[in-house]
């Protein structure tokens, strides 16, 4: 009698990618050979039916490491497998672990943004007088750079430039103590005192710094803080109220971009510190006189002379 045909086995159920990949790299391997294995190249890309249920399963090789992981722990599991796991896994972050800047918390970049903007609005000067001084200032400091004239010197120059222009412009040293925080200092800028707006008001003074940016420039500045950098002015024309909150923004930007590379802020980058520069009790240097004109050369003799020479000629007759 011929032997009854056995019907064929069902077919088995697909298997997980991570349950072919255990098998391969565990049950069909030796013991020997299980740490000397070669990562296994990636499997074909799941059919349309596949891609749902795996789009959430980890890459191969982040579960290549757990298997490594899984086999140099002893196979137990608890929590040192799953420590483990944790360690190696990473695809569920998208594989970030850079702490470059050009990958910061979203919170630290809209921060940044905000600082950014606040600067913005804080540069644009709040009066045409302002804008005009500005313009006036650009143009003399220009100048005097391309002579090769130093800060201090340019400083000098650029004072009596503008009192040549019909402004009351002066050197101001502003000097500030040692404090807890902070040590000792001087800074040297330019300030102008423009004619009160009205019969009724004062004299406004307006500060002059031919510097401001380089002032706020710290080591390995973070890509944010660059920008922060850029939206600051190179020369520097307002008020202090307003100097006063830029600085405050400016600090504020130095102070995260250090923090963010893991470095120290230094004493003389402390807001504190930043505004004892141009906030201080300051001396004002008093212009230069005039030249006094040239001195009129001395006659050769005087009318009295020649009368007397005269006179002593007609004596008395004999």
């Amino acid at each position: 009698m011929r032997a009854a045909q056995m019907d064929p086995p069902s077919a088995a159920a697909p298997k997980s990618r991570l349950k072919r990949l255990f098998e391969r790299q565990v049950l069909r391997v030796s013991p020997a050979e299980r740490l000397a294995l070669p990562l296994p190249a990636p499997p074909p890309p799941p059919g349309p039916e596949k891609e749902k249920d795996e789009s959430l399963e980890p890459s191969s090789l982040c579960l290549d490491g757990m298997v490594r992981s899984f086999l140099e722990d002893g196979g137990g599991g608890g929590a040192g497998e799953r420590g483990a796991a944790a360690r190696c896994c990473n695809c569920f972050h998208a594989g970030d672990t850079s702490d470059d800047d050009d990958d910061g918390p979203a919170a630290a970049d809209a921060a940044a943004a905000d600082i950014a903007d606040t600067i913005t609005g804080l540069v644009h000067c709040a009066s045409v007088r302002e804008r005009n001084l500005l313009a006036d200032v650009s143009t003399q400091v220009e100048r005097h750079r391309v002579m090769g004239a130093r800060r201090r010197d340019l400083l000098r120059l650029l004072a009596a430039s503008l009192r040549a222009s019909g402004h009351d412009a002066a050197v101001c040293v502003s000097r500030w103590d040692k404090s807890p925080s902070h040590p000792a200092g001087e800074h040297a800028y330019v300030d102008v005192l423009l004619p009160a707006a009205s019969d009724r008001g004062e004299r406004e003074r307006v500060l002059v710094d031919v510097d401001f940016r380089s002032a706020f420039e710290v080591a390995r500045p973070t890509k944010a803080y660059r920008a922060v950098l850029q939206r600051l002015p190179s020369v520097f024309v307002g008020r202090d109220d307003r100097l006063r909150l830029l600085v405050a923004a400016a600090a504020d930007a130095a102070r995260a971009s250090l923090r963010k590379r893991g470095l120290h802020l230094p004493p003389w980058r402390k807001p504190e510190y930043m505004r004892a520069k141009w906030l201080s009790p300051y001396d004002r240097e008093a212009p230069p006189p005039p030249p006094t004109p040239p001195a009129q050369p001395e006659a050769t003799a005087t009318t009295g002379e020649l009368a007397g020479d005269g006179e002593g000629g007609d004596g008395p007759a004999a």
